[in-house]
């Protein structure tokens, strides 16, 4: 029996398990949130107050629908995102990514840097600057993630998540006072003229955008494979988007709060300080505490689990350019690999330039703009592989009409904003 049959084999729980389920989803959901989520949602909040809540519930309920997708392909084929667009597209789709994955990295690298930064040097009061909280956090998370291994990964996750998750809520909770506000904000969708690059902002941050290809490679960690995997992995890609939008929208909550409510302008040296200090103000010192450690558990976590996940791209999409056979392209995505240890060395350098930059929201905000792009790009390859490539006796079911529908909206709606912002279209 292969490696890949006994994986199938294995038996799915009987019971609903609550560990089990704080798994993959929830690793990608934090891997996603980080930097992007609360910058992106920062700066909506702060500059359209709430009417922009909307963004975050449906950017979290496309993520959903595209990390499905990303899942059912591979419990169909037992093969990756990436495999699947180098088996099944044109040369160009992987020239495309290949650029695409080098740009992303840099610039979803830079911008973790340099919010662990914000986060460590709030809350030491600048006794740790930011530009070296910035580079103590890079290289430390790429060492963690070269000697700690899978599981030691998960378990500092884990923690990480329940920190920031909890701690960002509680605040949400406690300045909340605007329930008719919120209602609209997320009922009423509305794009104020001039914000469309905000809308894209919010939509590429939150829940993430390559990283969610992260969850392929975590399935194989976690040994889940075969088509009895599917309804368990739809829960728990459930549960991660739910944490996921709940946290985007806590954040604005208390951004509108923290700026825009009194007519305070975000700056890059009071992003994060401001917001802990009016939490201060209502709370008392406990909300500057905990706002200021739920932001830094939360970029710490995004850090972690792209420092971690990315190098699987690049490792794999080597093995795949190489046209190395199945079994070599695996021993590629082990962390004890070359390709593996290079790509980490990477993504560790690559943003200590960008940590003693002066502009540190302007270089979170421009990656999640960038991230975006990659939305539009990932829901057309799903709407062909998963509907035209899985196999017909695989055990997994093709797209359904919903799924197409979602698919198919993901794509007007980034073409409906971009244009929009463009001045194409009549506000």
């Amino acid at each position: 029996m292969t490696a890949v049959e006994e994986r199938q084999t294995e038996r799915v729980p009987s019971a609903f398990s609550v560990t089990k389920l704080l798994g993959p989803g929830l690793l990608v959901a934090a891997a996603g949130i980080g930097a992007g989520d609360i910058v992106s949602a920062t700066l909506a909040g702060a500059g359209q107050g709430l009417v922009l809540l909307w963004a975050v519930a449906l950017a979290a309920f496309l993520k959903f629908f595209l990390n499905e997708g990303i899942a059912r392909w591979q419990l169909a084929t037992d093969t990756t995102a990436i495999e699947g667009w180098c088996q099944h597209l044109p040369w160009w789709v992987r020239t495309y990514f290949g650029f695409y994955l080098v740009l992303w990295t840099v610039s979803v690298s830079a911008a973790l840097t340099g919010a662990t930064g914000l986060g460590i040097a709030n809350i030491t009061g600048g006794a740790i600057p930011r530009p070296w909280g910035a580079v103590a956090h890079s290289v430390i998370g790429g060492l963690f993630v070269l000697i700690g291994g899978f599981s030691g990964f998960e378990k500092v996750m884990k923690v990480l998540i329940a920190t920031m998750f909890f701690s960002i809520l509680a605040c949400a909770v406690l300045t909340f006072g605007a329930p008719a506000a919120v209602l609209k904000g997320l009922f009423v969708p509305t794009i104020p003229a001039g914000a469309g690059t905000t809308v894209l902002s919010v939509l590429g941050g939150i829940g993430g955008s390559i990283a969610m290809l992260a969850y392929n490679y975590w399935l194989r960690e976690e040994k889940m494979a075969g088509p009895q995997w599917v309804k368990f992995v739809r829960a728990d890609i459930a549960i991660a988007y739910v944490f996921t939008a709940l946290f985007g929208i806590s954040v604005m909550i208390i951004a509108n709060q923290a700026f825009h409510v009194p007519g305070v302008q975000v700056s890059n040296a009071q992003a994060v300080t401001k917001m802990a200090e009016t939490l201060r103000d209502i709370i008392g010192p406990v909300g500057f505490y905990a706002y200021s450690i739920g932001f830094w558990a939360a970029v710490f976590a995004s850090l972690l689990g792209v420092w971690q996940s990315v190098p699987y791209l690049f490792a794999d999409f080597y093995g795949l350019l190489r046209r190395y056979d199945r079994a070599r392209r695996a021993g590629l995505t082990q962390v004890t690999s070359t390709p593996y240890r290079l790509a980490l060395l990477f993504i560790t350098v690559a943003p200590i330039p960008f940590a003693f930059m002066d502009q540190p929201l302007l270089v979170i905000r421009t990656f999640t703009i960038v991230g975006s792009l990659f939305i539009p790009f990932l829901a057309a390859t799903l709407l062909y592989l998963n509907n035209f490539r899985i196999p017909a006796g695989s055990g997994v079911a093709k797209n359904s009409a919903l799924t197409n529908a979602v698919l198919v909206f993901a794509l007007a709606v980034f073409a409906l904003v971009g244009a929009a912002e463009a001045g194409l279209l009549r506000r």
